[in-house]
C-alpha cells in the first residue's frame, strides 16, 4: 500500500515522482535514475554534469573514482561539517548510439531536467551552491531561476574531480587545493561569517 500523500515528506515525494522520469529519451538507456544524495535540506549543494557508470549501475551520484575524489575535497574543505546534498544536472547516464558514454550533458536532457532541479532546490533550500565542471558551471549561469525567491546562494565553481584525475599528475595536487580552498572560503564567508 502507498504511503498517504499527505504524510510523505517534500524529499519523499519528490523521489516518488521522479524515480521513474521518462520526460528524455535517455530512460531508455539508463539502469537506474540517480536523483541525488545527501541531506536535506542543505547548507551546500554540489552539482555536477552527469552519471557515469558506476553512478548509475548505483544509482547515487558521484559514486566513482571522481565522487571519491570530490568526498575527500569536501572534508578537507570543511564543507562535510554541514549538511551537504550532491546530485548533477541530469539523473540519467548520456549513452550515445553506441552505449558509450558521451563527454557532455546533452541539452535536451538539461532542458528536461531543469523543472527537477528547481524542485530539489526548493526542498533543499542552499545557502551555497557548488558548481562541479565547466559544463555545470556553463548550464547553471541562469542558477537564480533554481533557487526559491528571497533565497540568493553563493556560487562557487571548481573543476570537476574527473578532469583533475585526467591532468598531468603534477598539476592534480595544486588542482585539488584550489578546489578546497574555493569551498573552504564560501564556508568562512557565508556559515560562519
Amino acid at each position: 500500500m502507498a504511503p498517504n500523500v499527505e504524510s510523505q515528506t517534500p524529499y519523499q515525494r519528490y523521489k516518488e515522482k521522479w524515480s521513474s522520469c521518462t520526460r528524455c529519451k535517455l530512460h531508455h538507456k539508463r539502469d537506474r535514475i540517480v536523483l541525488g544524495r545527501g541531506k536535506l535540506p542543505a547548507d551546500i549543494v554540489f552539482v555536477g554534469e552527469a552519471p557515469g557508470i558506476s553512478e548509475d549501475v548505483l544509482g547515487l551520484p558521484f559514486k566513482g573514482p571522481a565522487g571519491k575524489l570530490l568526498d575527500e575535497i569536501i572534508e578537507v574543505s570543511g564543507a562535510d561539517e554541514y549538511r551537504c546534498y550532491i546530485l548533477n544536472l541530469i539523473a540519467c547516464i548520456p549513452l550515445g548510439k553506441d552505449n558509450a558514454k558521451v563527454s557532455e550533458p546533452p541539452e535536451f536532457a538539461v532542458k528536461a531536467c531543469w523543472p527537477r532541479l528547481c524542485e530539489i532546490m526548493q526542498i533543499a533550500r542552499p545557502k551555497i551552491v557548488v558548481r562541479v565542471g565547466k559544463h555545470a558551471q556553463q548550464r547553471l549561469n541562469s542558477w537564480k531561476q533554481l533557487t526559491p525567491k528571497g533565497l540568493r546562494p553563493s556560487v562557487v565553481d571548481i573543476v570537476h574531480p574527473a578532469y583533475i584525475l585526467r591532468a598531468d599528475i603534477s598539476q592534480r595536487g595544486l588542482a585539488i587545493q584550489r578546489c578546497e580552498v574555493a569551498i573552504a572560503d564560501a564556508i568562512d564567508t557565508v556559515l560562519r561569517g
